[in-house]
């Protein structure tokens, strides 16, 4: 009855288009005898309204949402932080600057050490679309925020849930991307080497974009380049959208590279990698084409068969239909 009541209300204020009426959103996300079933449709409507809406219904917004983000339901914490990143991506930012202050990034910080994973996640997920599409300031605010240092970004990459590193590492990602904060000192070799060897392909695809950014910062002549040596081996991972990513950035830093002759240029820096190899050469003679077409959908049927089936299927054992059959390479 509460949700239908609640359905009802929602439709009304839709058609309402009345500035008193509107007030009324940031109220209902202040009661908390609205679970987050319900709380999503009323953030629903605040996303529809936020762009066309005054500073006051925007201030009331970001007092609602610092209000539920201490719910004691995590679903209710974990809706709060989605609408808030929901918002900063899919609206200018001079629209949501008034509901990212910094009180509510210091909350999102604070969940990031949240008990549940879910709400660790979506408060990594709502810094680094901060970190993103916000203003200098903002981002700046967050990369040197006092409750967000390398430990806890190493910590987060490091979580046991494969969805929490996904977030962690799209935050690590944007703060380099942006070139702010200390991101890189949470990155240690071994760390990436467990990211690029991890069972889930999403957390892969993340690292090899990792791999090249700090393919593209670190200095040519300085670095030991293990970076570089690790994307090209992921350039062999068996899902066709590890491979793709690898292979966009492997494109891009192509582009980057300068085309010296070696013979005249002091011998770089080697690193023993299998074997001791010129990375930026074996980077140079990279087959580009060989590898786009490892990703056309004839070569992903002969990758399927071509795999251990038994070791790549999951099989139904006791109960009917239960597998789901999914090859590793999909």
């Amino acid at each position: 009855l509460v949700q239908l009541v609640l359905s009802t209300l929602l439709q009304t204020l839709r058609l309402a288009h009345n500035r008193t009426h509107v007030q009324m959103v940031p109220r209902l996300i202040c009661t908390f005898a609205i679970r987050a079933p319900g709380l999503r449709g009323v953030f629903d409507l605040a996303l529809e309204l936020l762009g066309s809406c005054n500073a006051e219904f925007v201030q009331g917004l970001e007092h609602a949402i610092r209000t539920r983000i201490v719910d004691v339901e995590w679903e209710a914490r974990d809706t709060v932080l989605e609408f808030v990143t929901r918002a900063v991506r899919e609206h200018a930012w001079p629209c949501v600057e008034l509901l990212v202050t910094q009180q509510v990034v210091d909350d999102a910080v604070r969940a990031l050490s949240d008990a549940e994973e879910y709400v660790r996640a979506s408060a990594a997920y709502l810094l680094a679309a901060v970190v993103e599409r916000g203003d200098e300031e903002r981002a700046r605010y967050v990369s040197e925020h006092k409750h967000l240092t390398q430990s806890d970004l190493a910590r987060l990459v490091a979580d046991s849930e494969a969805f929490v590193k996904r977030a962690a590492l799209d935050l690590v990602h944007a703060l380099g991307t942006r070139g702010v904060g200390m991101w890189i000192e949470c990155l240690t070799y071994r760390t990436l080497y467990d990211l690029a060897d991890d069972p889930d392909f999403e957390v892969r695809v993340r690292c090899a974009r990792i791999l090249a950014l700090l393919t593209q910062t670190s200095p040519v002549n300085t670095s030991e380049l293990q970076s570089t040596s690790l994307l090209l081996e992921m350039c062999r991972d068996s899902s066709r959208y590890v491979r793709a990513e690898c292979l966009r950035s492997l494109r891009e830093l192509k582009q980057n590279t300068p085309d010296v002759d070696m013979t005249n240029e002091p011998e770089p820096k080697r690193v023993y990698v299998g074997e001791r190899t010129d990375l930026w050469e074996k980077l140079r003679n990279v087959d580009l084409a060989q590898l786009e077409a490892s990703l056309s959908a004839e070569h992903l049927y002969q990758e399927a068969l071509d795999t251990q089936v038994a070791r790549e299927l999951m099989r139904e054992k006791s109960d009917a239909n239960a597998g789901n059959n999914i090859l590793d390479c999909y």
